[in-house]
């Protein structure tokens, strides 16, 4: 008895391990945004920088949406189309000229750029971890529904966006 109770727990911890992983999804951002991309970026005059591929707690068909101004820009992935609202976001990029860092606990970033970050935090309702830099006078952004567990994780994750959409050639 006690080795079948083993067998199944162990069967039981890889099947929560297996519905874990299969729960989160790796999205290339610009295949999402790319035709979000194509309507706004003639609309403004600051370069759009987003990472290539994020990890989201999501796993089915996501939907992007976006707008901008001059000074800024916004582009959004979601689990539904025209979401509108908390329930379905999933991630959100901006940029906006002249904007102030909104957190104070800082991380290095490439290119020898200060990154501002808030970890996830939960009172009412919880709000995803973002993080934040200054590149040529722009205030870039992004916040994430995350894929990883754990602080740490989610931080190495934003951090990791970050990086990729500083790296990356801006449209």
């Amino acid at each position: 008895m006690l080795r079948l109770t083993a067998l199944t727990i162990t069967a039981l911890t890889a099947l929560f391990a297996f519905v874990t992983v299969a729960e989160a999804g790796l999205y290339d951002i610009k295949k999402v945004l790319r035709d979000d991309i194509q309507r706004v970026a003639p609309d403004t005059d600051i370069p759009i920088r987003l990472p290539a591929r994020m990890s989201l707690d999501y796993d089915k068909n996501v939907f992007g949406d976006g707008f901008a101004g001059d000074e800024s820009y916004e582009f959004d992935v979601d689990a539904v189309a025209d979401c509108g609202g908390n329930a379905c976001f999933l991630a959100q990029f901006q940029g906006e000229r002249g904007g102030t860092p909104a957190f104070k606990r800082t991380v290095s970033l490439a290119k020898g750029i200060t990154g501002y970050y808030k970890p996830l935090s939960c009172g009412g309702s919880c709000s995803p971890p973002m993080i934040q830099w200054l590149q040529r006078g722009v205030l870039y952004s992004i916040q994430a529904k995350l894929a990883a567990a754990g602080k740490a994780k989610q931080r190495r994750a934003m951090v990791r966006a970050a990086n990729s959409a500083i790296r990356a050639t801006p449209r």
